[in-house]
């Protein structure tokens, strides 16, 4: 059972605490008993945002979880839920785009078309990751793992702004893209300024790395559907 249903709005969520948790975590557990009830196995797609975002390096899936905000703190609380049944799988990722949703990838291009010039934060540090990649991750780690994995796409960590300039670059778009730091813009959520997840443990499970963000973003702009 690879339970995807979530709350994603973070900055809707800091005015609606009650309602994060009860659909990120209390509907979680839910699922979870659900799951206990018939054997099945749950698989609970997580995210970066449960970390600070204060780290030096990668972080590890054994490393402390201290969410900033409703959104991260709500999902933390949904991997305790999920991993109440015998044999849960916890993924987490970050910075997901995909076809299906408003996401990043979408926006950029859009707004660039349309608009023709951006400004975008160049302080926050993660990986892309394509829904592809991740929904390949979870089904290689299905059945022969338990417990916590990581799973973004692959390559060198990025920032928003440089993710950005990839999408432009790579659809040869001639917006104009201006870096700022994130003090420049007012959200009711903080984000953390390094969630680059790391993915090792989940190489070592599947035996082999997971796509590079790069390759990832050129596949999903050139109408890639796998």
């Amino acid at each position: 059972m690879i339970h995807c249903a979530a709350y994603t709005a973070v900055d809707a969520e800091e005015a609606d605490e009650a309602g994060a948790f009860h659909v990120n975590a209390t509907a979680t557990r839910q699922v979870a008993a659900a799951c206990q009830k018939i054997g099945a196995q749950l698989v609970y797609p997580s995210a970066d945002y449960v970390f600070a975002g204060d780290a030096d390096r990668p972080l590890q899936p054994v490393d402390p979880a201290a969410p900033l905000n409703v959104y991260g703190r709500s999902k933390r609380a949904g991997e305790h839920s999920a991993l109440a049944a015998d044999g849960a799988l916890v993924v987490r990722t970050s910075w997901l785009y995909g076809r299906g949703g408003p996401n990043f990838v979408d926006t950029i291009t859009r707004r660039a078309r349309k608009v023709g010039h951006l400004v975008v934060v160049d302080d926050q540090i993660g990986r892309p990751t394509w829904t592809a990649t991740l929904a390949w991750a979870m089904a290689e780690l299905i059945e022969q793992a338990t417990g916590i994995f990581h799973a973004t796409g692959g390559g060198d960590p990025v920032s928003w702004y440089g993710f950005a300039r990839r999408v432009l670059d790579v659809q040869a778009l001639m917006a104009s893209l201006r870096s700022v730091p994130s003090s420049m813009f007012s959200r009711p959520a903080l984000r953390p300024a390094y969630s680059v997840l790391d993915c090792t443990q989940t190489k070592a499970a599947i035996g082999q790395p997971l796509p590079d963000w790069n390759h990832s973003l050129e596949q999903y702009l050139r109408g890639a559907r796998v």
